[in-house]
């Protein structure tokens, strides 16, 4: 009969283990966490650099980033500016003495959110790579 060689589960096992000791101990939780925070500041950055200045730079500056939130089985985090003409800026607005007239919007949100879901692909598996690496190797992040 043929020896077809053996093969070793020990490191298969040791890195179940591992994968499991992550799960336990909230790793997994507490990286989409970071990786959320880092994709709103990225996304925050975007849509500052398309945000006009105007008179006082008031818009631009009153962009600003909830806290990473757990929400059922989503995570969730907000970026708004509580500036009242915020809206109008994004989406446009009549004008005139008559509301005949119209400003287009500059949708620095939206375009930036766009971009970020073009590039969350990329950035996500970047830090996946990360993580399962120091998994791997034992690190707890």
């Amino acid at each position: 009969m043929a020896k077809w060689g053996s093969f070793d589960f020990g490191q298969m096992e040791q890195m179940a283990k591992t994968f499991q000791k992550a799960v336990d101990q909230r790793v997994i939780d507490r990286w989409i966490r970071e990786f959320l925070l880092e994709m709103a500041y990225r996304a925050d950055r975007k849509i500052k650099k398309r945000t006009p200045v105007g008179d006082t730079g008031e818009l631009r500056r009153n962009w600003q980033l909830g806290k990473v939130e757990k929400q059922g089985g989503a995570y969730v985090v907000e970026i708004f500016n509580n500036t009242e003409y915020a809206p109008f800026v994004e989406y446009g607005h009549r004008t005139g003495k008559d509301l005949t007239g119209w400003v287009e919007g500059r949708f620095m949100m939206t375009i930036s959110m766009q971009e970020m879901e073009r590039e969350l692909p990329r950035y996500l598996e970047k830090k996946q790579m990360a993580l399962l690496e120091q998994l791997m190797n034992g690190r707890k992040g």
